[in-house]
């Protein structure tokens, strides 16, 4: 392939050389082949043959990517020519680049009559970007500067729309050229950007801008979303509607209402969202924690009130991943108020599993200990009791067992599915202490043990399992009746069935590791 470019680009050479000898080439005729049939073969001759002055062939490096052809790709014949000339002329090379720069960057930034703004960007502006990204492995240090800058603040001006024009993509550039271009991208973050290029801008950003980068982006995050909650944004929302709905009779009302559903889209789509990719800074973290804590005063109608609370659900669902230990009493905190909704809550118990601290387990135990069988506290006393596994591990066990209520507690089966399930997971495995559960007075302790040694167990336990087959003690909760597990022993018998058929799994790694250790014992 490489053999058969190099021999088509001396063929285009010395066919452009032959029909240019014995005549003297001006920018008028660089001009005119731009729209002839044979006109690019001769742009590139004169582009690449020393014979001619510097700022003609500069002229003619530019006038490939300024040509309007169907049939002709003359980013691409730009492209291949410089390879030809890097290998005959590297010095040539660096001169017509830096020559182009000022042409490029006129290009760039000018517009183009016949562009459609439905269809993107204009194709001229299109292709000078790319042409601007190809040259900059070619180009000096100043010259390099320049093209980078270029581009990606060609991106930055109008990201939505541009990302994805022409051969090479917004996030192609921008990983390809490193921090440097993340670092400018952070200039084109606005609070008018789509929410999803928000989001998308942010990204890059945190995969690849280095501290200093990451850290002004934050700061800039935290100012766009401070500016999207403010009576201004409303403002820029309301004349964004009244243009779009231009001819039509609307009251202020309406397009008030409609520029403050909209704002909610801009927070929880595309501020908060984008937060997320920066939320281990410490100004996006501090920013994310007081929305999350600022629930709406009682006064506020309710449907105000709901938006206020799915702001603070998005801010927590920001958060992920970087609550640590200096931020723990705070998610805690909103975790165990009841005043709070329960999406709220939820997402707070979520972080107070991120900080991964023993110091919040005496905090929840209150909630574990709940006998109350109403269905939100069911609910959160399961949320509680799973995240005081995930935090403890096997050493919680014990304490964890006798924590739970009995007398007239009811239990759902996912509730003692969630605990068997965490259980089965924590390394090393808590088995004596759990299986002691089979003979537990309690009802739920033995269907807990039951459910554990369905996800753990082998087939030496289905012994241990069957004893309980015929245990008549009723199960006590909404959703047993529906699973047709009204008793111990209906439970004992479902869970030897799922264990056997988990060991006739072959991808069952337990049993994988009951053959494994079998083989050893035997050798």
């Amino acid at each position: 392939m490489h053999v058969r470019r190099r021999i088509l680009s001396c063929l285009v050479l010395m066919m452009g050389l032959s029909l240019l000898s014995g005549c003297k080439v001006t920018g008028e005729d660089i001009d005119y082949w731009k729209r002839t049939q044979k006109g690019p073969g001769k742009i590139v001759a004169v582009m690449l043959a020393d014979r001619y002055p510097i700022d003609l062939r500069i002229k003619a490096a530019l006038a490939l990517v300024e040509m309007e052809r169907q049939d002709e790709d003359g980013v691409a014949l730009l492209q291949q020519s410089l390879q030809t000339l890097q290998s005959q002329d590297a010095g040539a090379v660096e001169e017509i680049v830096a020559g182009m720069v000022p042409g490029l960057l006129e290009m760039m930034s000018g517009s183009d009559e016949n562009a459609d703004d439905d269809l993107g960007p204009p194709p001229r502006q299109t292709r000078a970007k790319d042409a601007a990204y190809l040259l900059i492995p070619h180009a000096s240090p100043q010259a390099r500067q320049q093209l980078t800058d270029a581009v990606v603040g060609w991106y930055a001006a109008d990201f939505a729309n541009r990302s994805l024009a022409g051969n090479y993509s917004a996030e192609q550039v921008v990983r390809s050229l490193g921090s440097p271009a993340a670092r400018q991208m952070v200039e084109g973050l606005n609070a008018h950007m789509p929410q999803q290029a928000l989001v998308k801008v942010t990204e890059l950003i945190g995969q690849i801008g280095d501290e200093e980068t990451k850290q002004a982006a934050g700061e800039r995050l935290v100012a766009i979303e401070r500016e999207m909650e403010s009576s201004e944004f409303i403002d820029w929302l309301k004349s964004e509607i009244r243009e779009a709905m231009e001819g039509q009779e609307v009251s202020d009302d309406r397009i008030t209402n409609i520029a403050v559903v909209n704002r909610e889209n801009f927070l929880n789509d595309g501020a908060f969202p984008a937060m997320k990719h920066l939320a281990g800074q410490d100004a996006v973290r501090t920013r994310l924690l007081e929305v999350a804590s600022a629930a709406p005063p009682a006064s506020m109608p309710a449907g105000a009130q709901e938006a206020i609370n799915l702001r603070r659900q998005k801010a927590l669902m920001a958060l992920e991943g970087n609550i640590e230990e200096p931020q723990l009493d705070q998610v805690l905190t909103l975790a165990l108020d009841e005043n709070n909704p329960i999406n709220v809550r939820d997402y707070a118990f979520d972080r107070v599993g991120d900080a991964r601290s023993r110091t919040a387990i005496p905090r929840l135990w209150p909630l574990v200990e709940s006998a109350d069988n109403d269905d939100l506290k069911k609910r959160l006393r399961w949320r509680a009791g799973e995240l005081v596994l995930a935090l403890g591990g096997s050493d919680v066990i014990p304490e964890f067992l006798t924590k739970l209520p009995g007398g007239d507690a009811e239990y759902e089966p996912e509730e003692l599915e969630g605990y068997a399930t965490r259980m089965s997971q924590m390394t090393p495995q808590p088995v004596e202490v759990v299986e002691r559960q089979l003979s537990a007075p309690e009802w739920f302790k033995r269907v807990l043990a039951l459910r554990f040694i369905e996800r753990r167990g082998t087939q030496a336990d289905v012994a241990k399992m069957q004893r309980l087959s015929s245990d008549r003690a009723e199960t006590v909760g909404d959703s047993w009746e529906r699973l047709e597990l009204t008793t111990v022993g209906a439970v004992a018998t479902d869970a030897i069935e799922e264990l056997q058929e988990r060991l006739a799994s072959p991808d069952d790694e337990p049993a994988a590791a009951e053959e494994a250790e079998a083989a050893e014992g035997g050798e």
